[in-house]
């Protein structure tokens, strides 16, 4: 049988001002959502939202996905038909000329410096890449925005030295979530680690937690988001899962011990690379039981059942294979069926 060709639909055959009908994509409807949020603000204030200081911190986080579908436009042919204010497509571009640093101060660029200190540089740099499991946590960063938006969630000054599990924070603008922190370890003597950090644009980076604090205390705009009741933040959501994970080292020192923790992705994920971490003491490791999170907070569900572990909880130290000492922790000299019965107790 010859193949059937629907002529109507042929793109080469459309008119100039027909358009070839754009398929409704996960991508585009999260654009018309986040367009229309927008649209809402404007026709509540009659102007469209602005980033700057004293900005609050809705119109700032809306003015941040303003930014981004304008630069994502050219992917998202579909959003034109329903950008009816011309926001989108028919917006100035986002990036000032005059916003390059070389352009700005009194910095002569042929003015060489005698002296020039040295950089400390990165282990490795932090990439942003799209978020492939963002459908997880686009439930949640909606409903912080909206309980932002109802005064349910306070966003405070940032004032810390670190950041914690199951953080959010308004980072220039825009919706941060520190999702998973891993490789705790000491980086020019202070305490630090690799953290899984996601963004509300659907993408994420694996920044080191010293780079976070330092960007949020560089941005005057920063809030950490504060809650009085995290408890409906959660209800009924997957926030993640409890790990109980048996070391492979060959060490005596590491037999009979199970590591408890919590992790807002896949415990696979967690435990990729384990050999390159302190904090499975650079050996792999095998998993003996994984638990679904569900209506608790990953960071308090974590502290809740270290809290009643704690009187099997050994404080380990190991030797990375750089000569490096490391703290080792969420190691726990018990059974099995005693975490299982600990982690019930915790999560009742």
């Amino acid at each position: 049988m010859s193949e059937i060709i629907d002529y109507f639909n042929d793109e080469l055959l459309l008119t100039p001002e027909e358009k070839p009908k754009t398929a409704r994509t996960p991508l585009l409807d999260r654009a018309i959502e986040v367009l229309e949020r927008i649209n809402a603000f404007v026709d509540e204030t009659g102007d469209e939202p602005v980033s700057e200081p004293g900005r609050s911190v809705r119109e700032r986080m809306l003015a941040n996905e303003l930014a981004g579908l304008r630069a994502s436009k050219t992917e998202l042919d579909g959003l034109a038909s329903y950008d009816s204010r011309y926001l989108v497509f028919g917006g100035t571009s986002v990036v000032d000329p005059l916003d390059d640093p070389l352009l700005s101060g009194n910095i002569d660029i042929f003015e060489v410096r005698d002296e020039l200190k040295p950089m400390a540089r990165p282990d490795f740099i932090a990439d942003r890449r799209p978020c492939a499991d963002f459908d997880r946590f686009e439930p949640l960063l909606a409903s912080v925005r909206k309980a932002v938006e109802e005064g349910i969630r306070a966003p405070q000054p940032f004032r810390q030295e670190r950041v914690e599990l199951g953080e959010f924070f308004v980072l220039k603008g825009q919706l941060v979530h520190v999702a998973d922190i891993r490789d705790e370890h000491r980086r020019n003597g202070k305490p630090d680690a690799r953290l899984r950090v996601i963004f509300d644009n659907g993408t994420e980076s694996n920044l080191l937690m010293s780079s976070l604090v330092r960007r949020l205390y560089e941005d005057k705009d920063a809030r950490r988001i504060g809650a009085t009741d995290v408890g409906p933040l959660f209800e009924g959501a997957r926030t993640g899962f409890v790990y109980v994970l048996r070391s492979r080292s060959d060490k005596p020192e590491v037999q009979g011990l199970l590591k408890v923790g919590t992790t807002a992705g896949t415990v696979e994920d967690r435990i990729a690379g384990a050999e390159t971490q302190s904090a499975f003491l650079f050996a792999p490791v095998e998993i003996l039981e994984s638990y679904e999170l569900r209506g608790h907070s990953a960071k308090e569900a974590e502290r809740r059942i270290h809290r009643a572990l704690r009187a099997y909880h050994t404080a380990l130290k190991v030797i990375g294979p750089d000569g490096r000492s490391f703290r080792a922790l969420e190691w726990f000299r018990a059974t099995p069926q005693l975490v299982e019965k600990a982690i019930n107790l915790a999560l009742s």
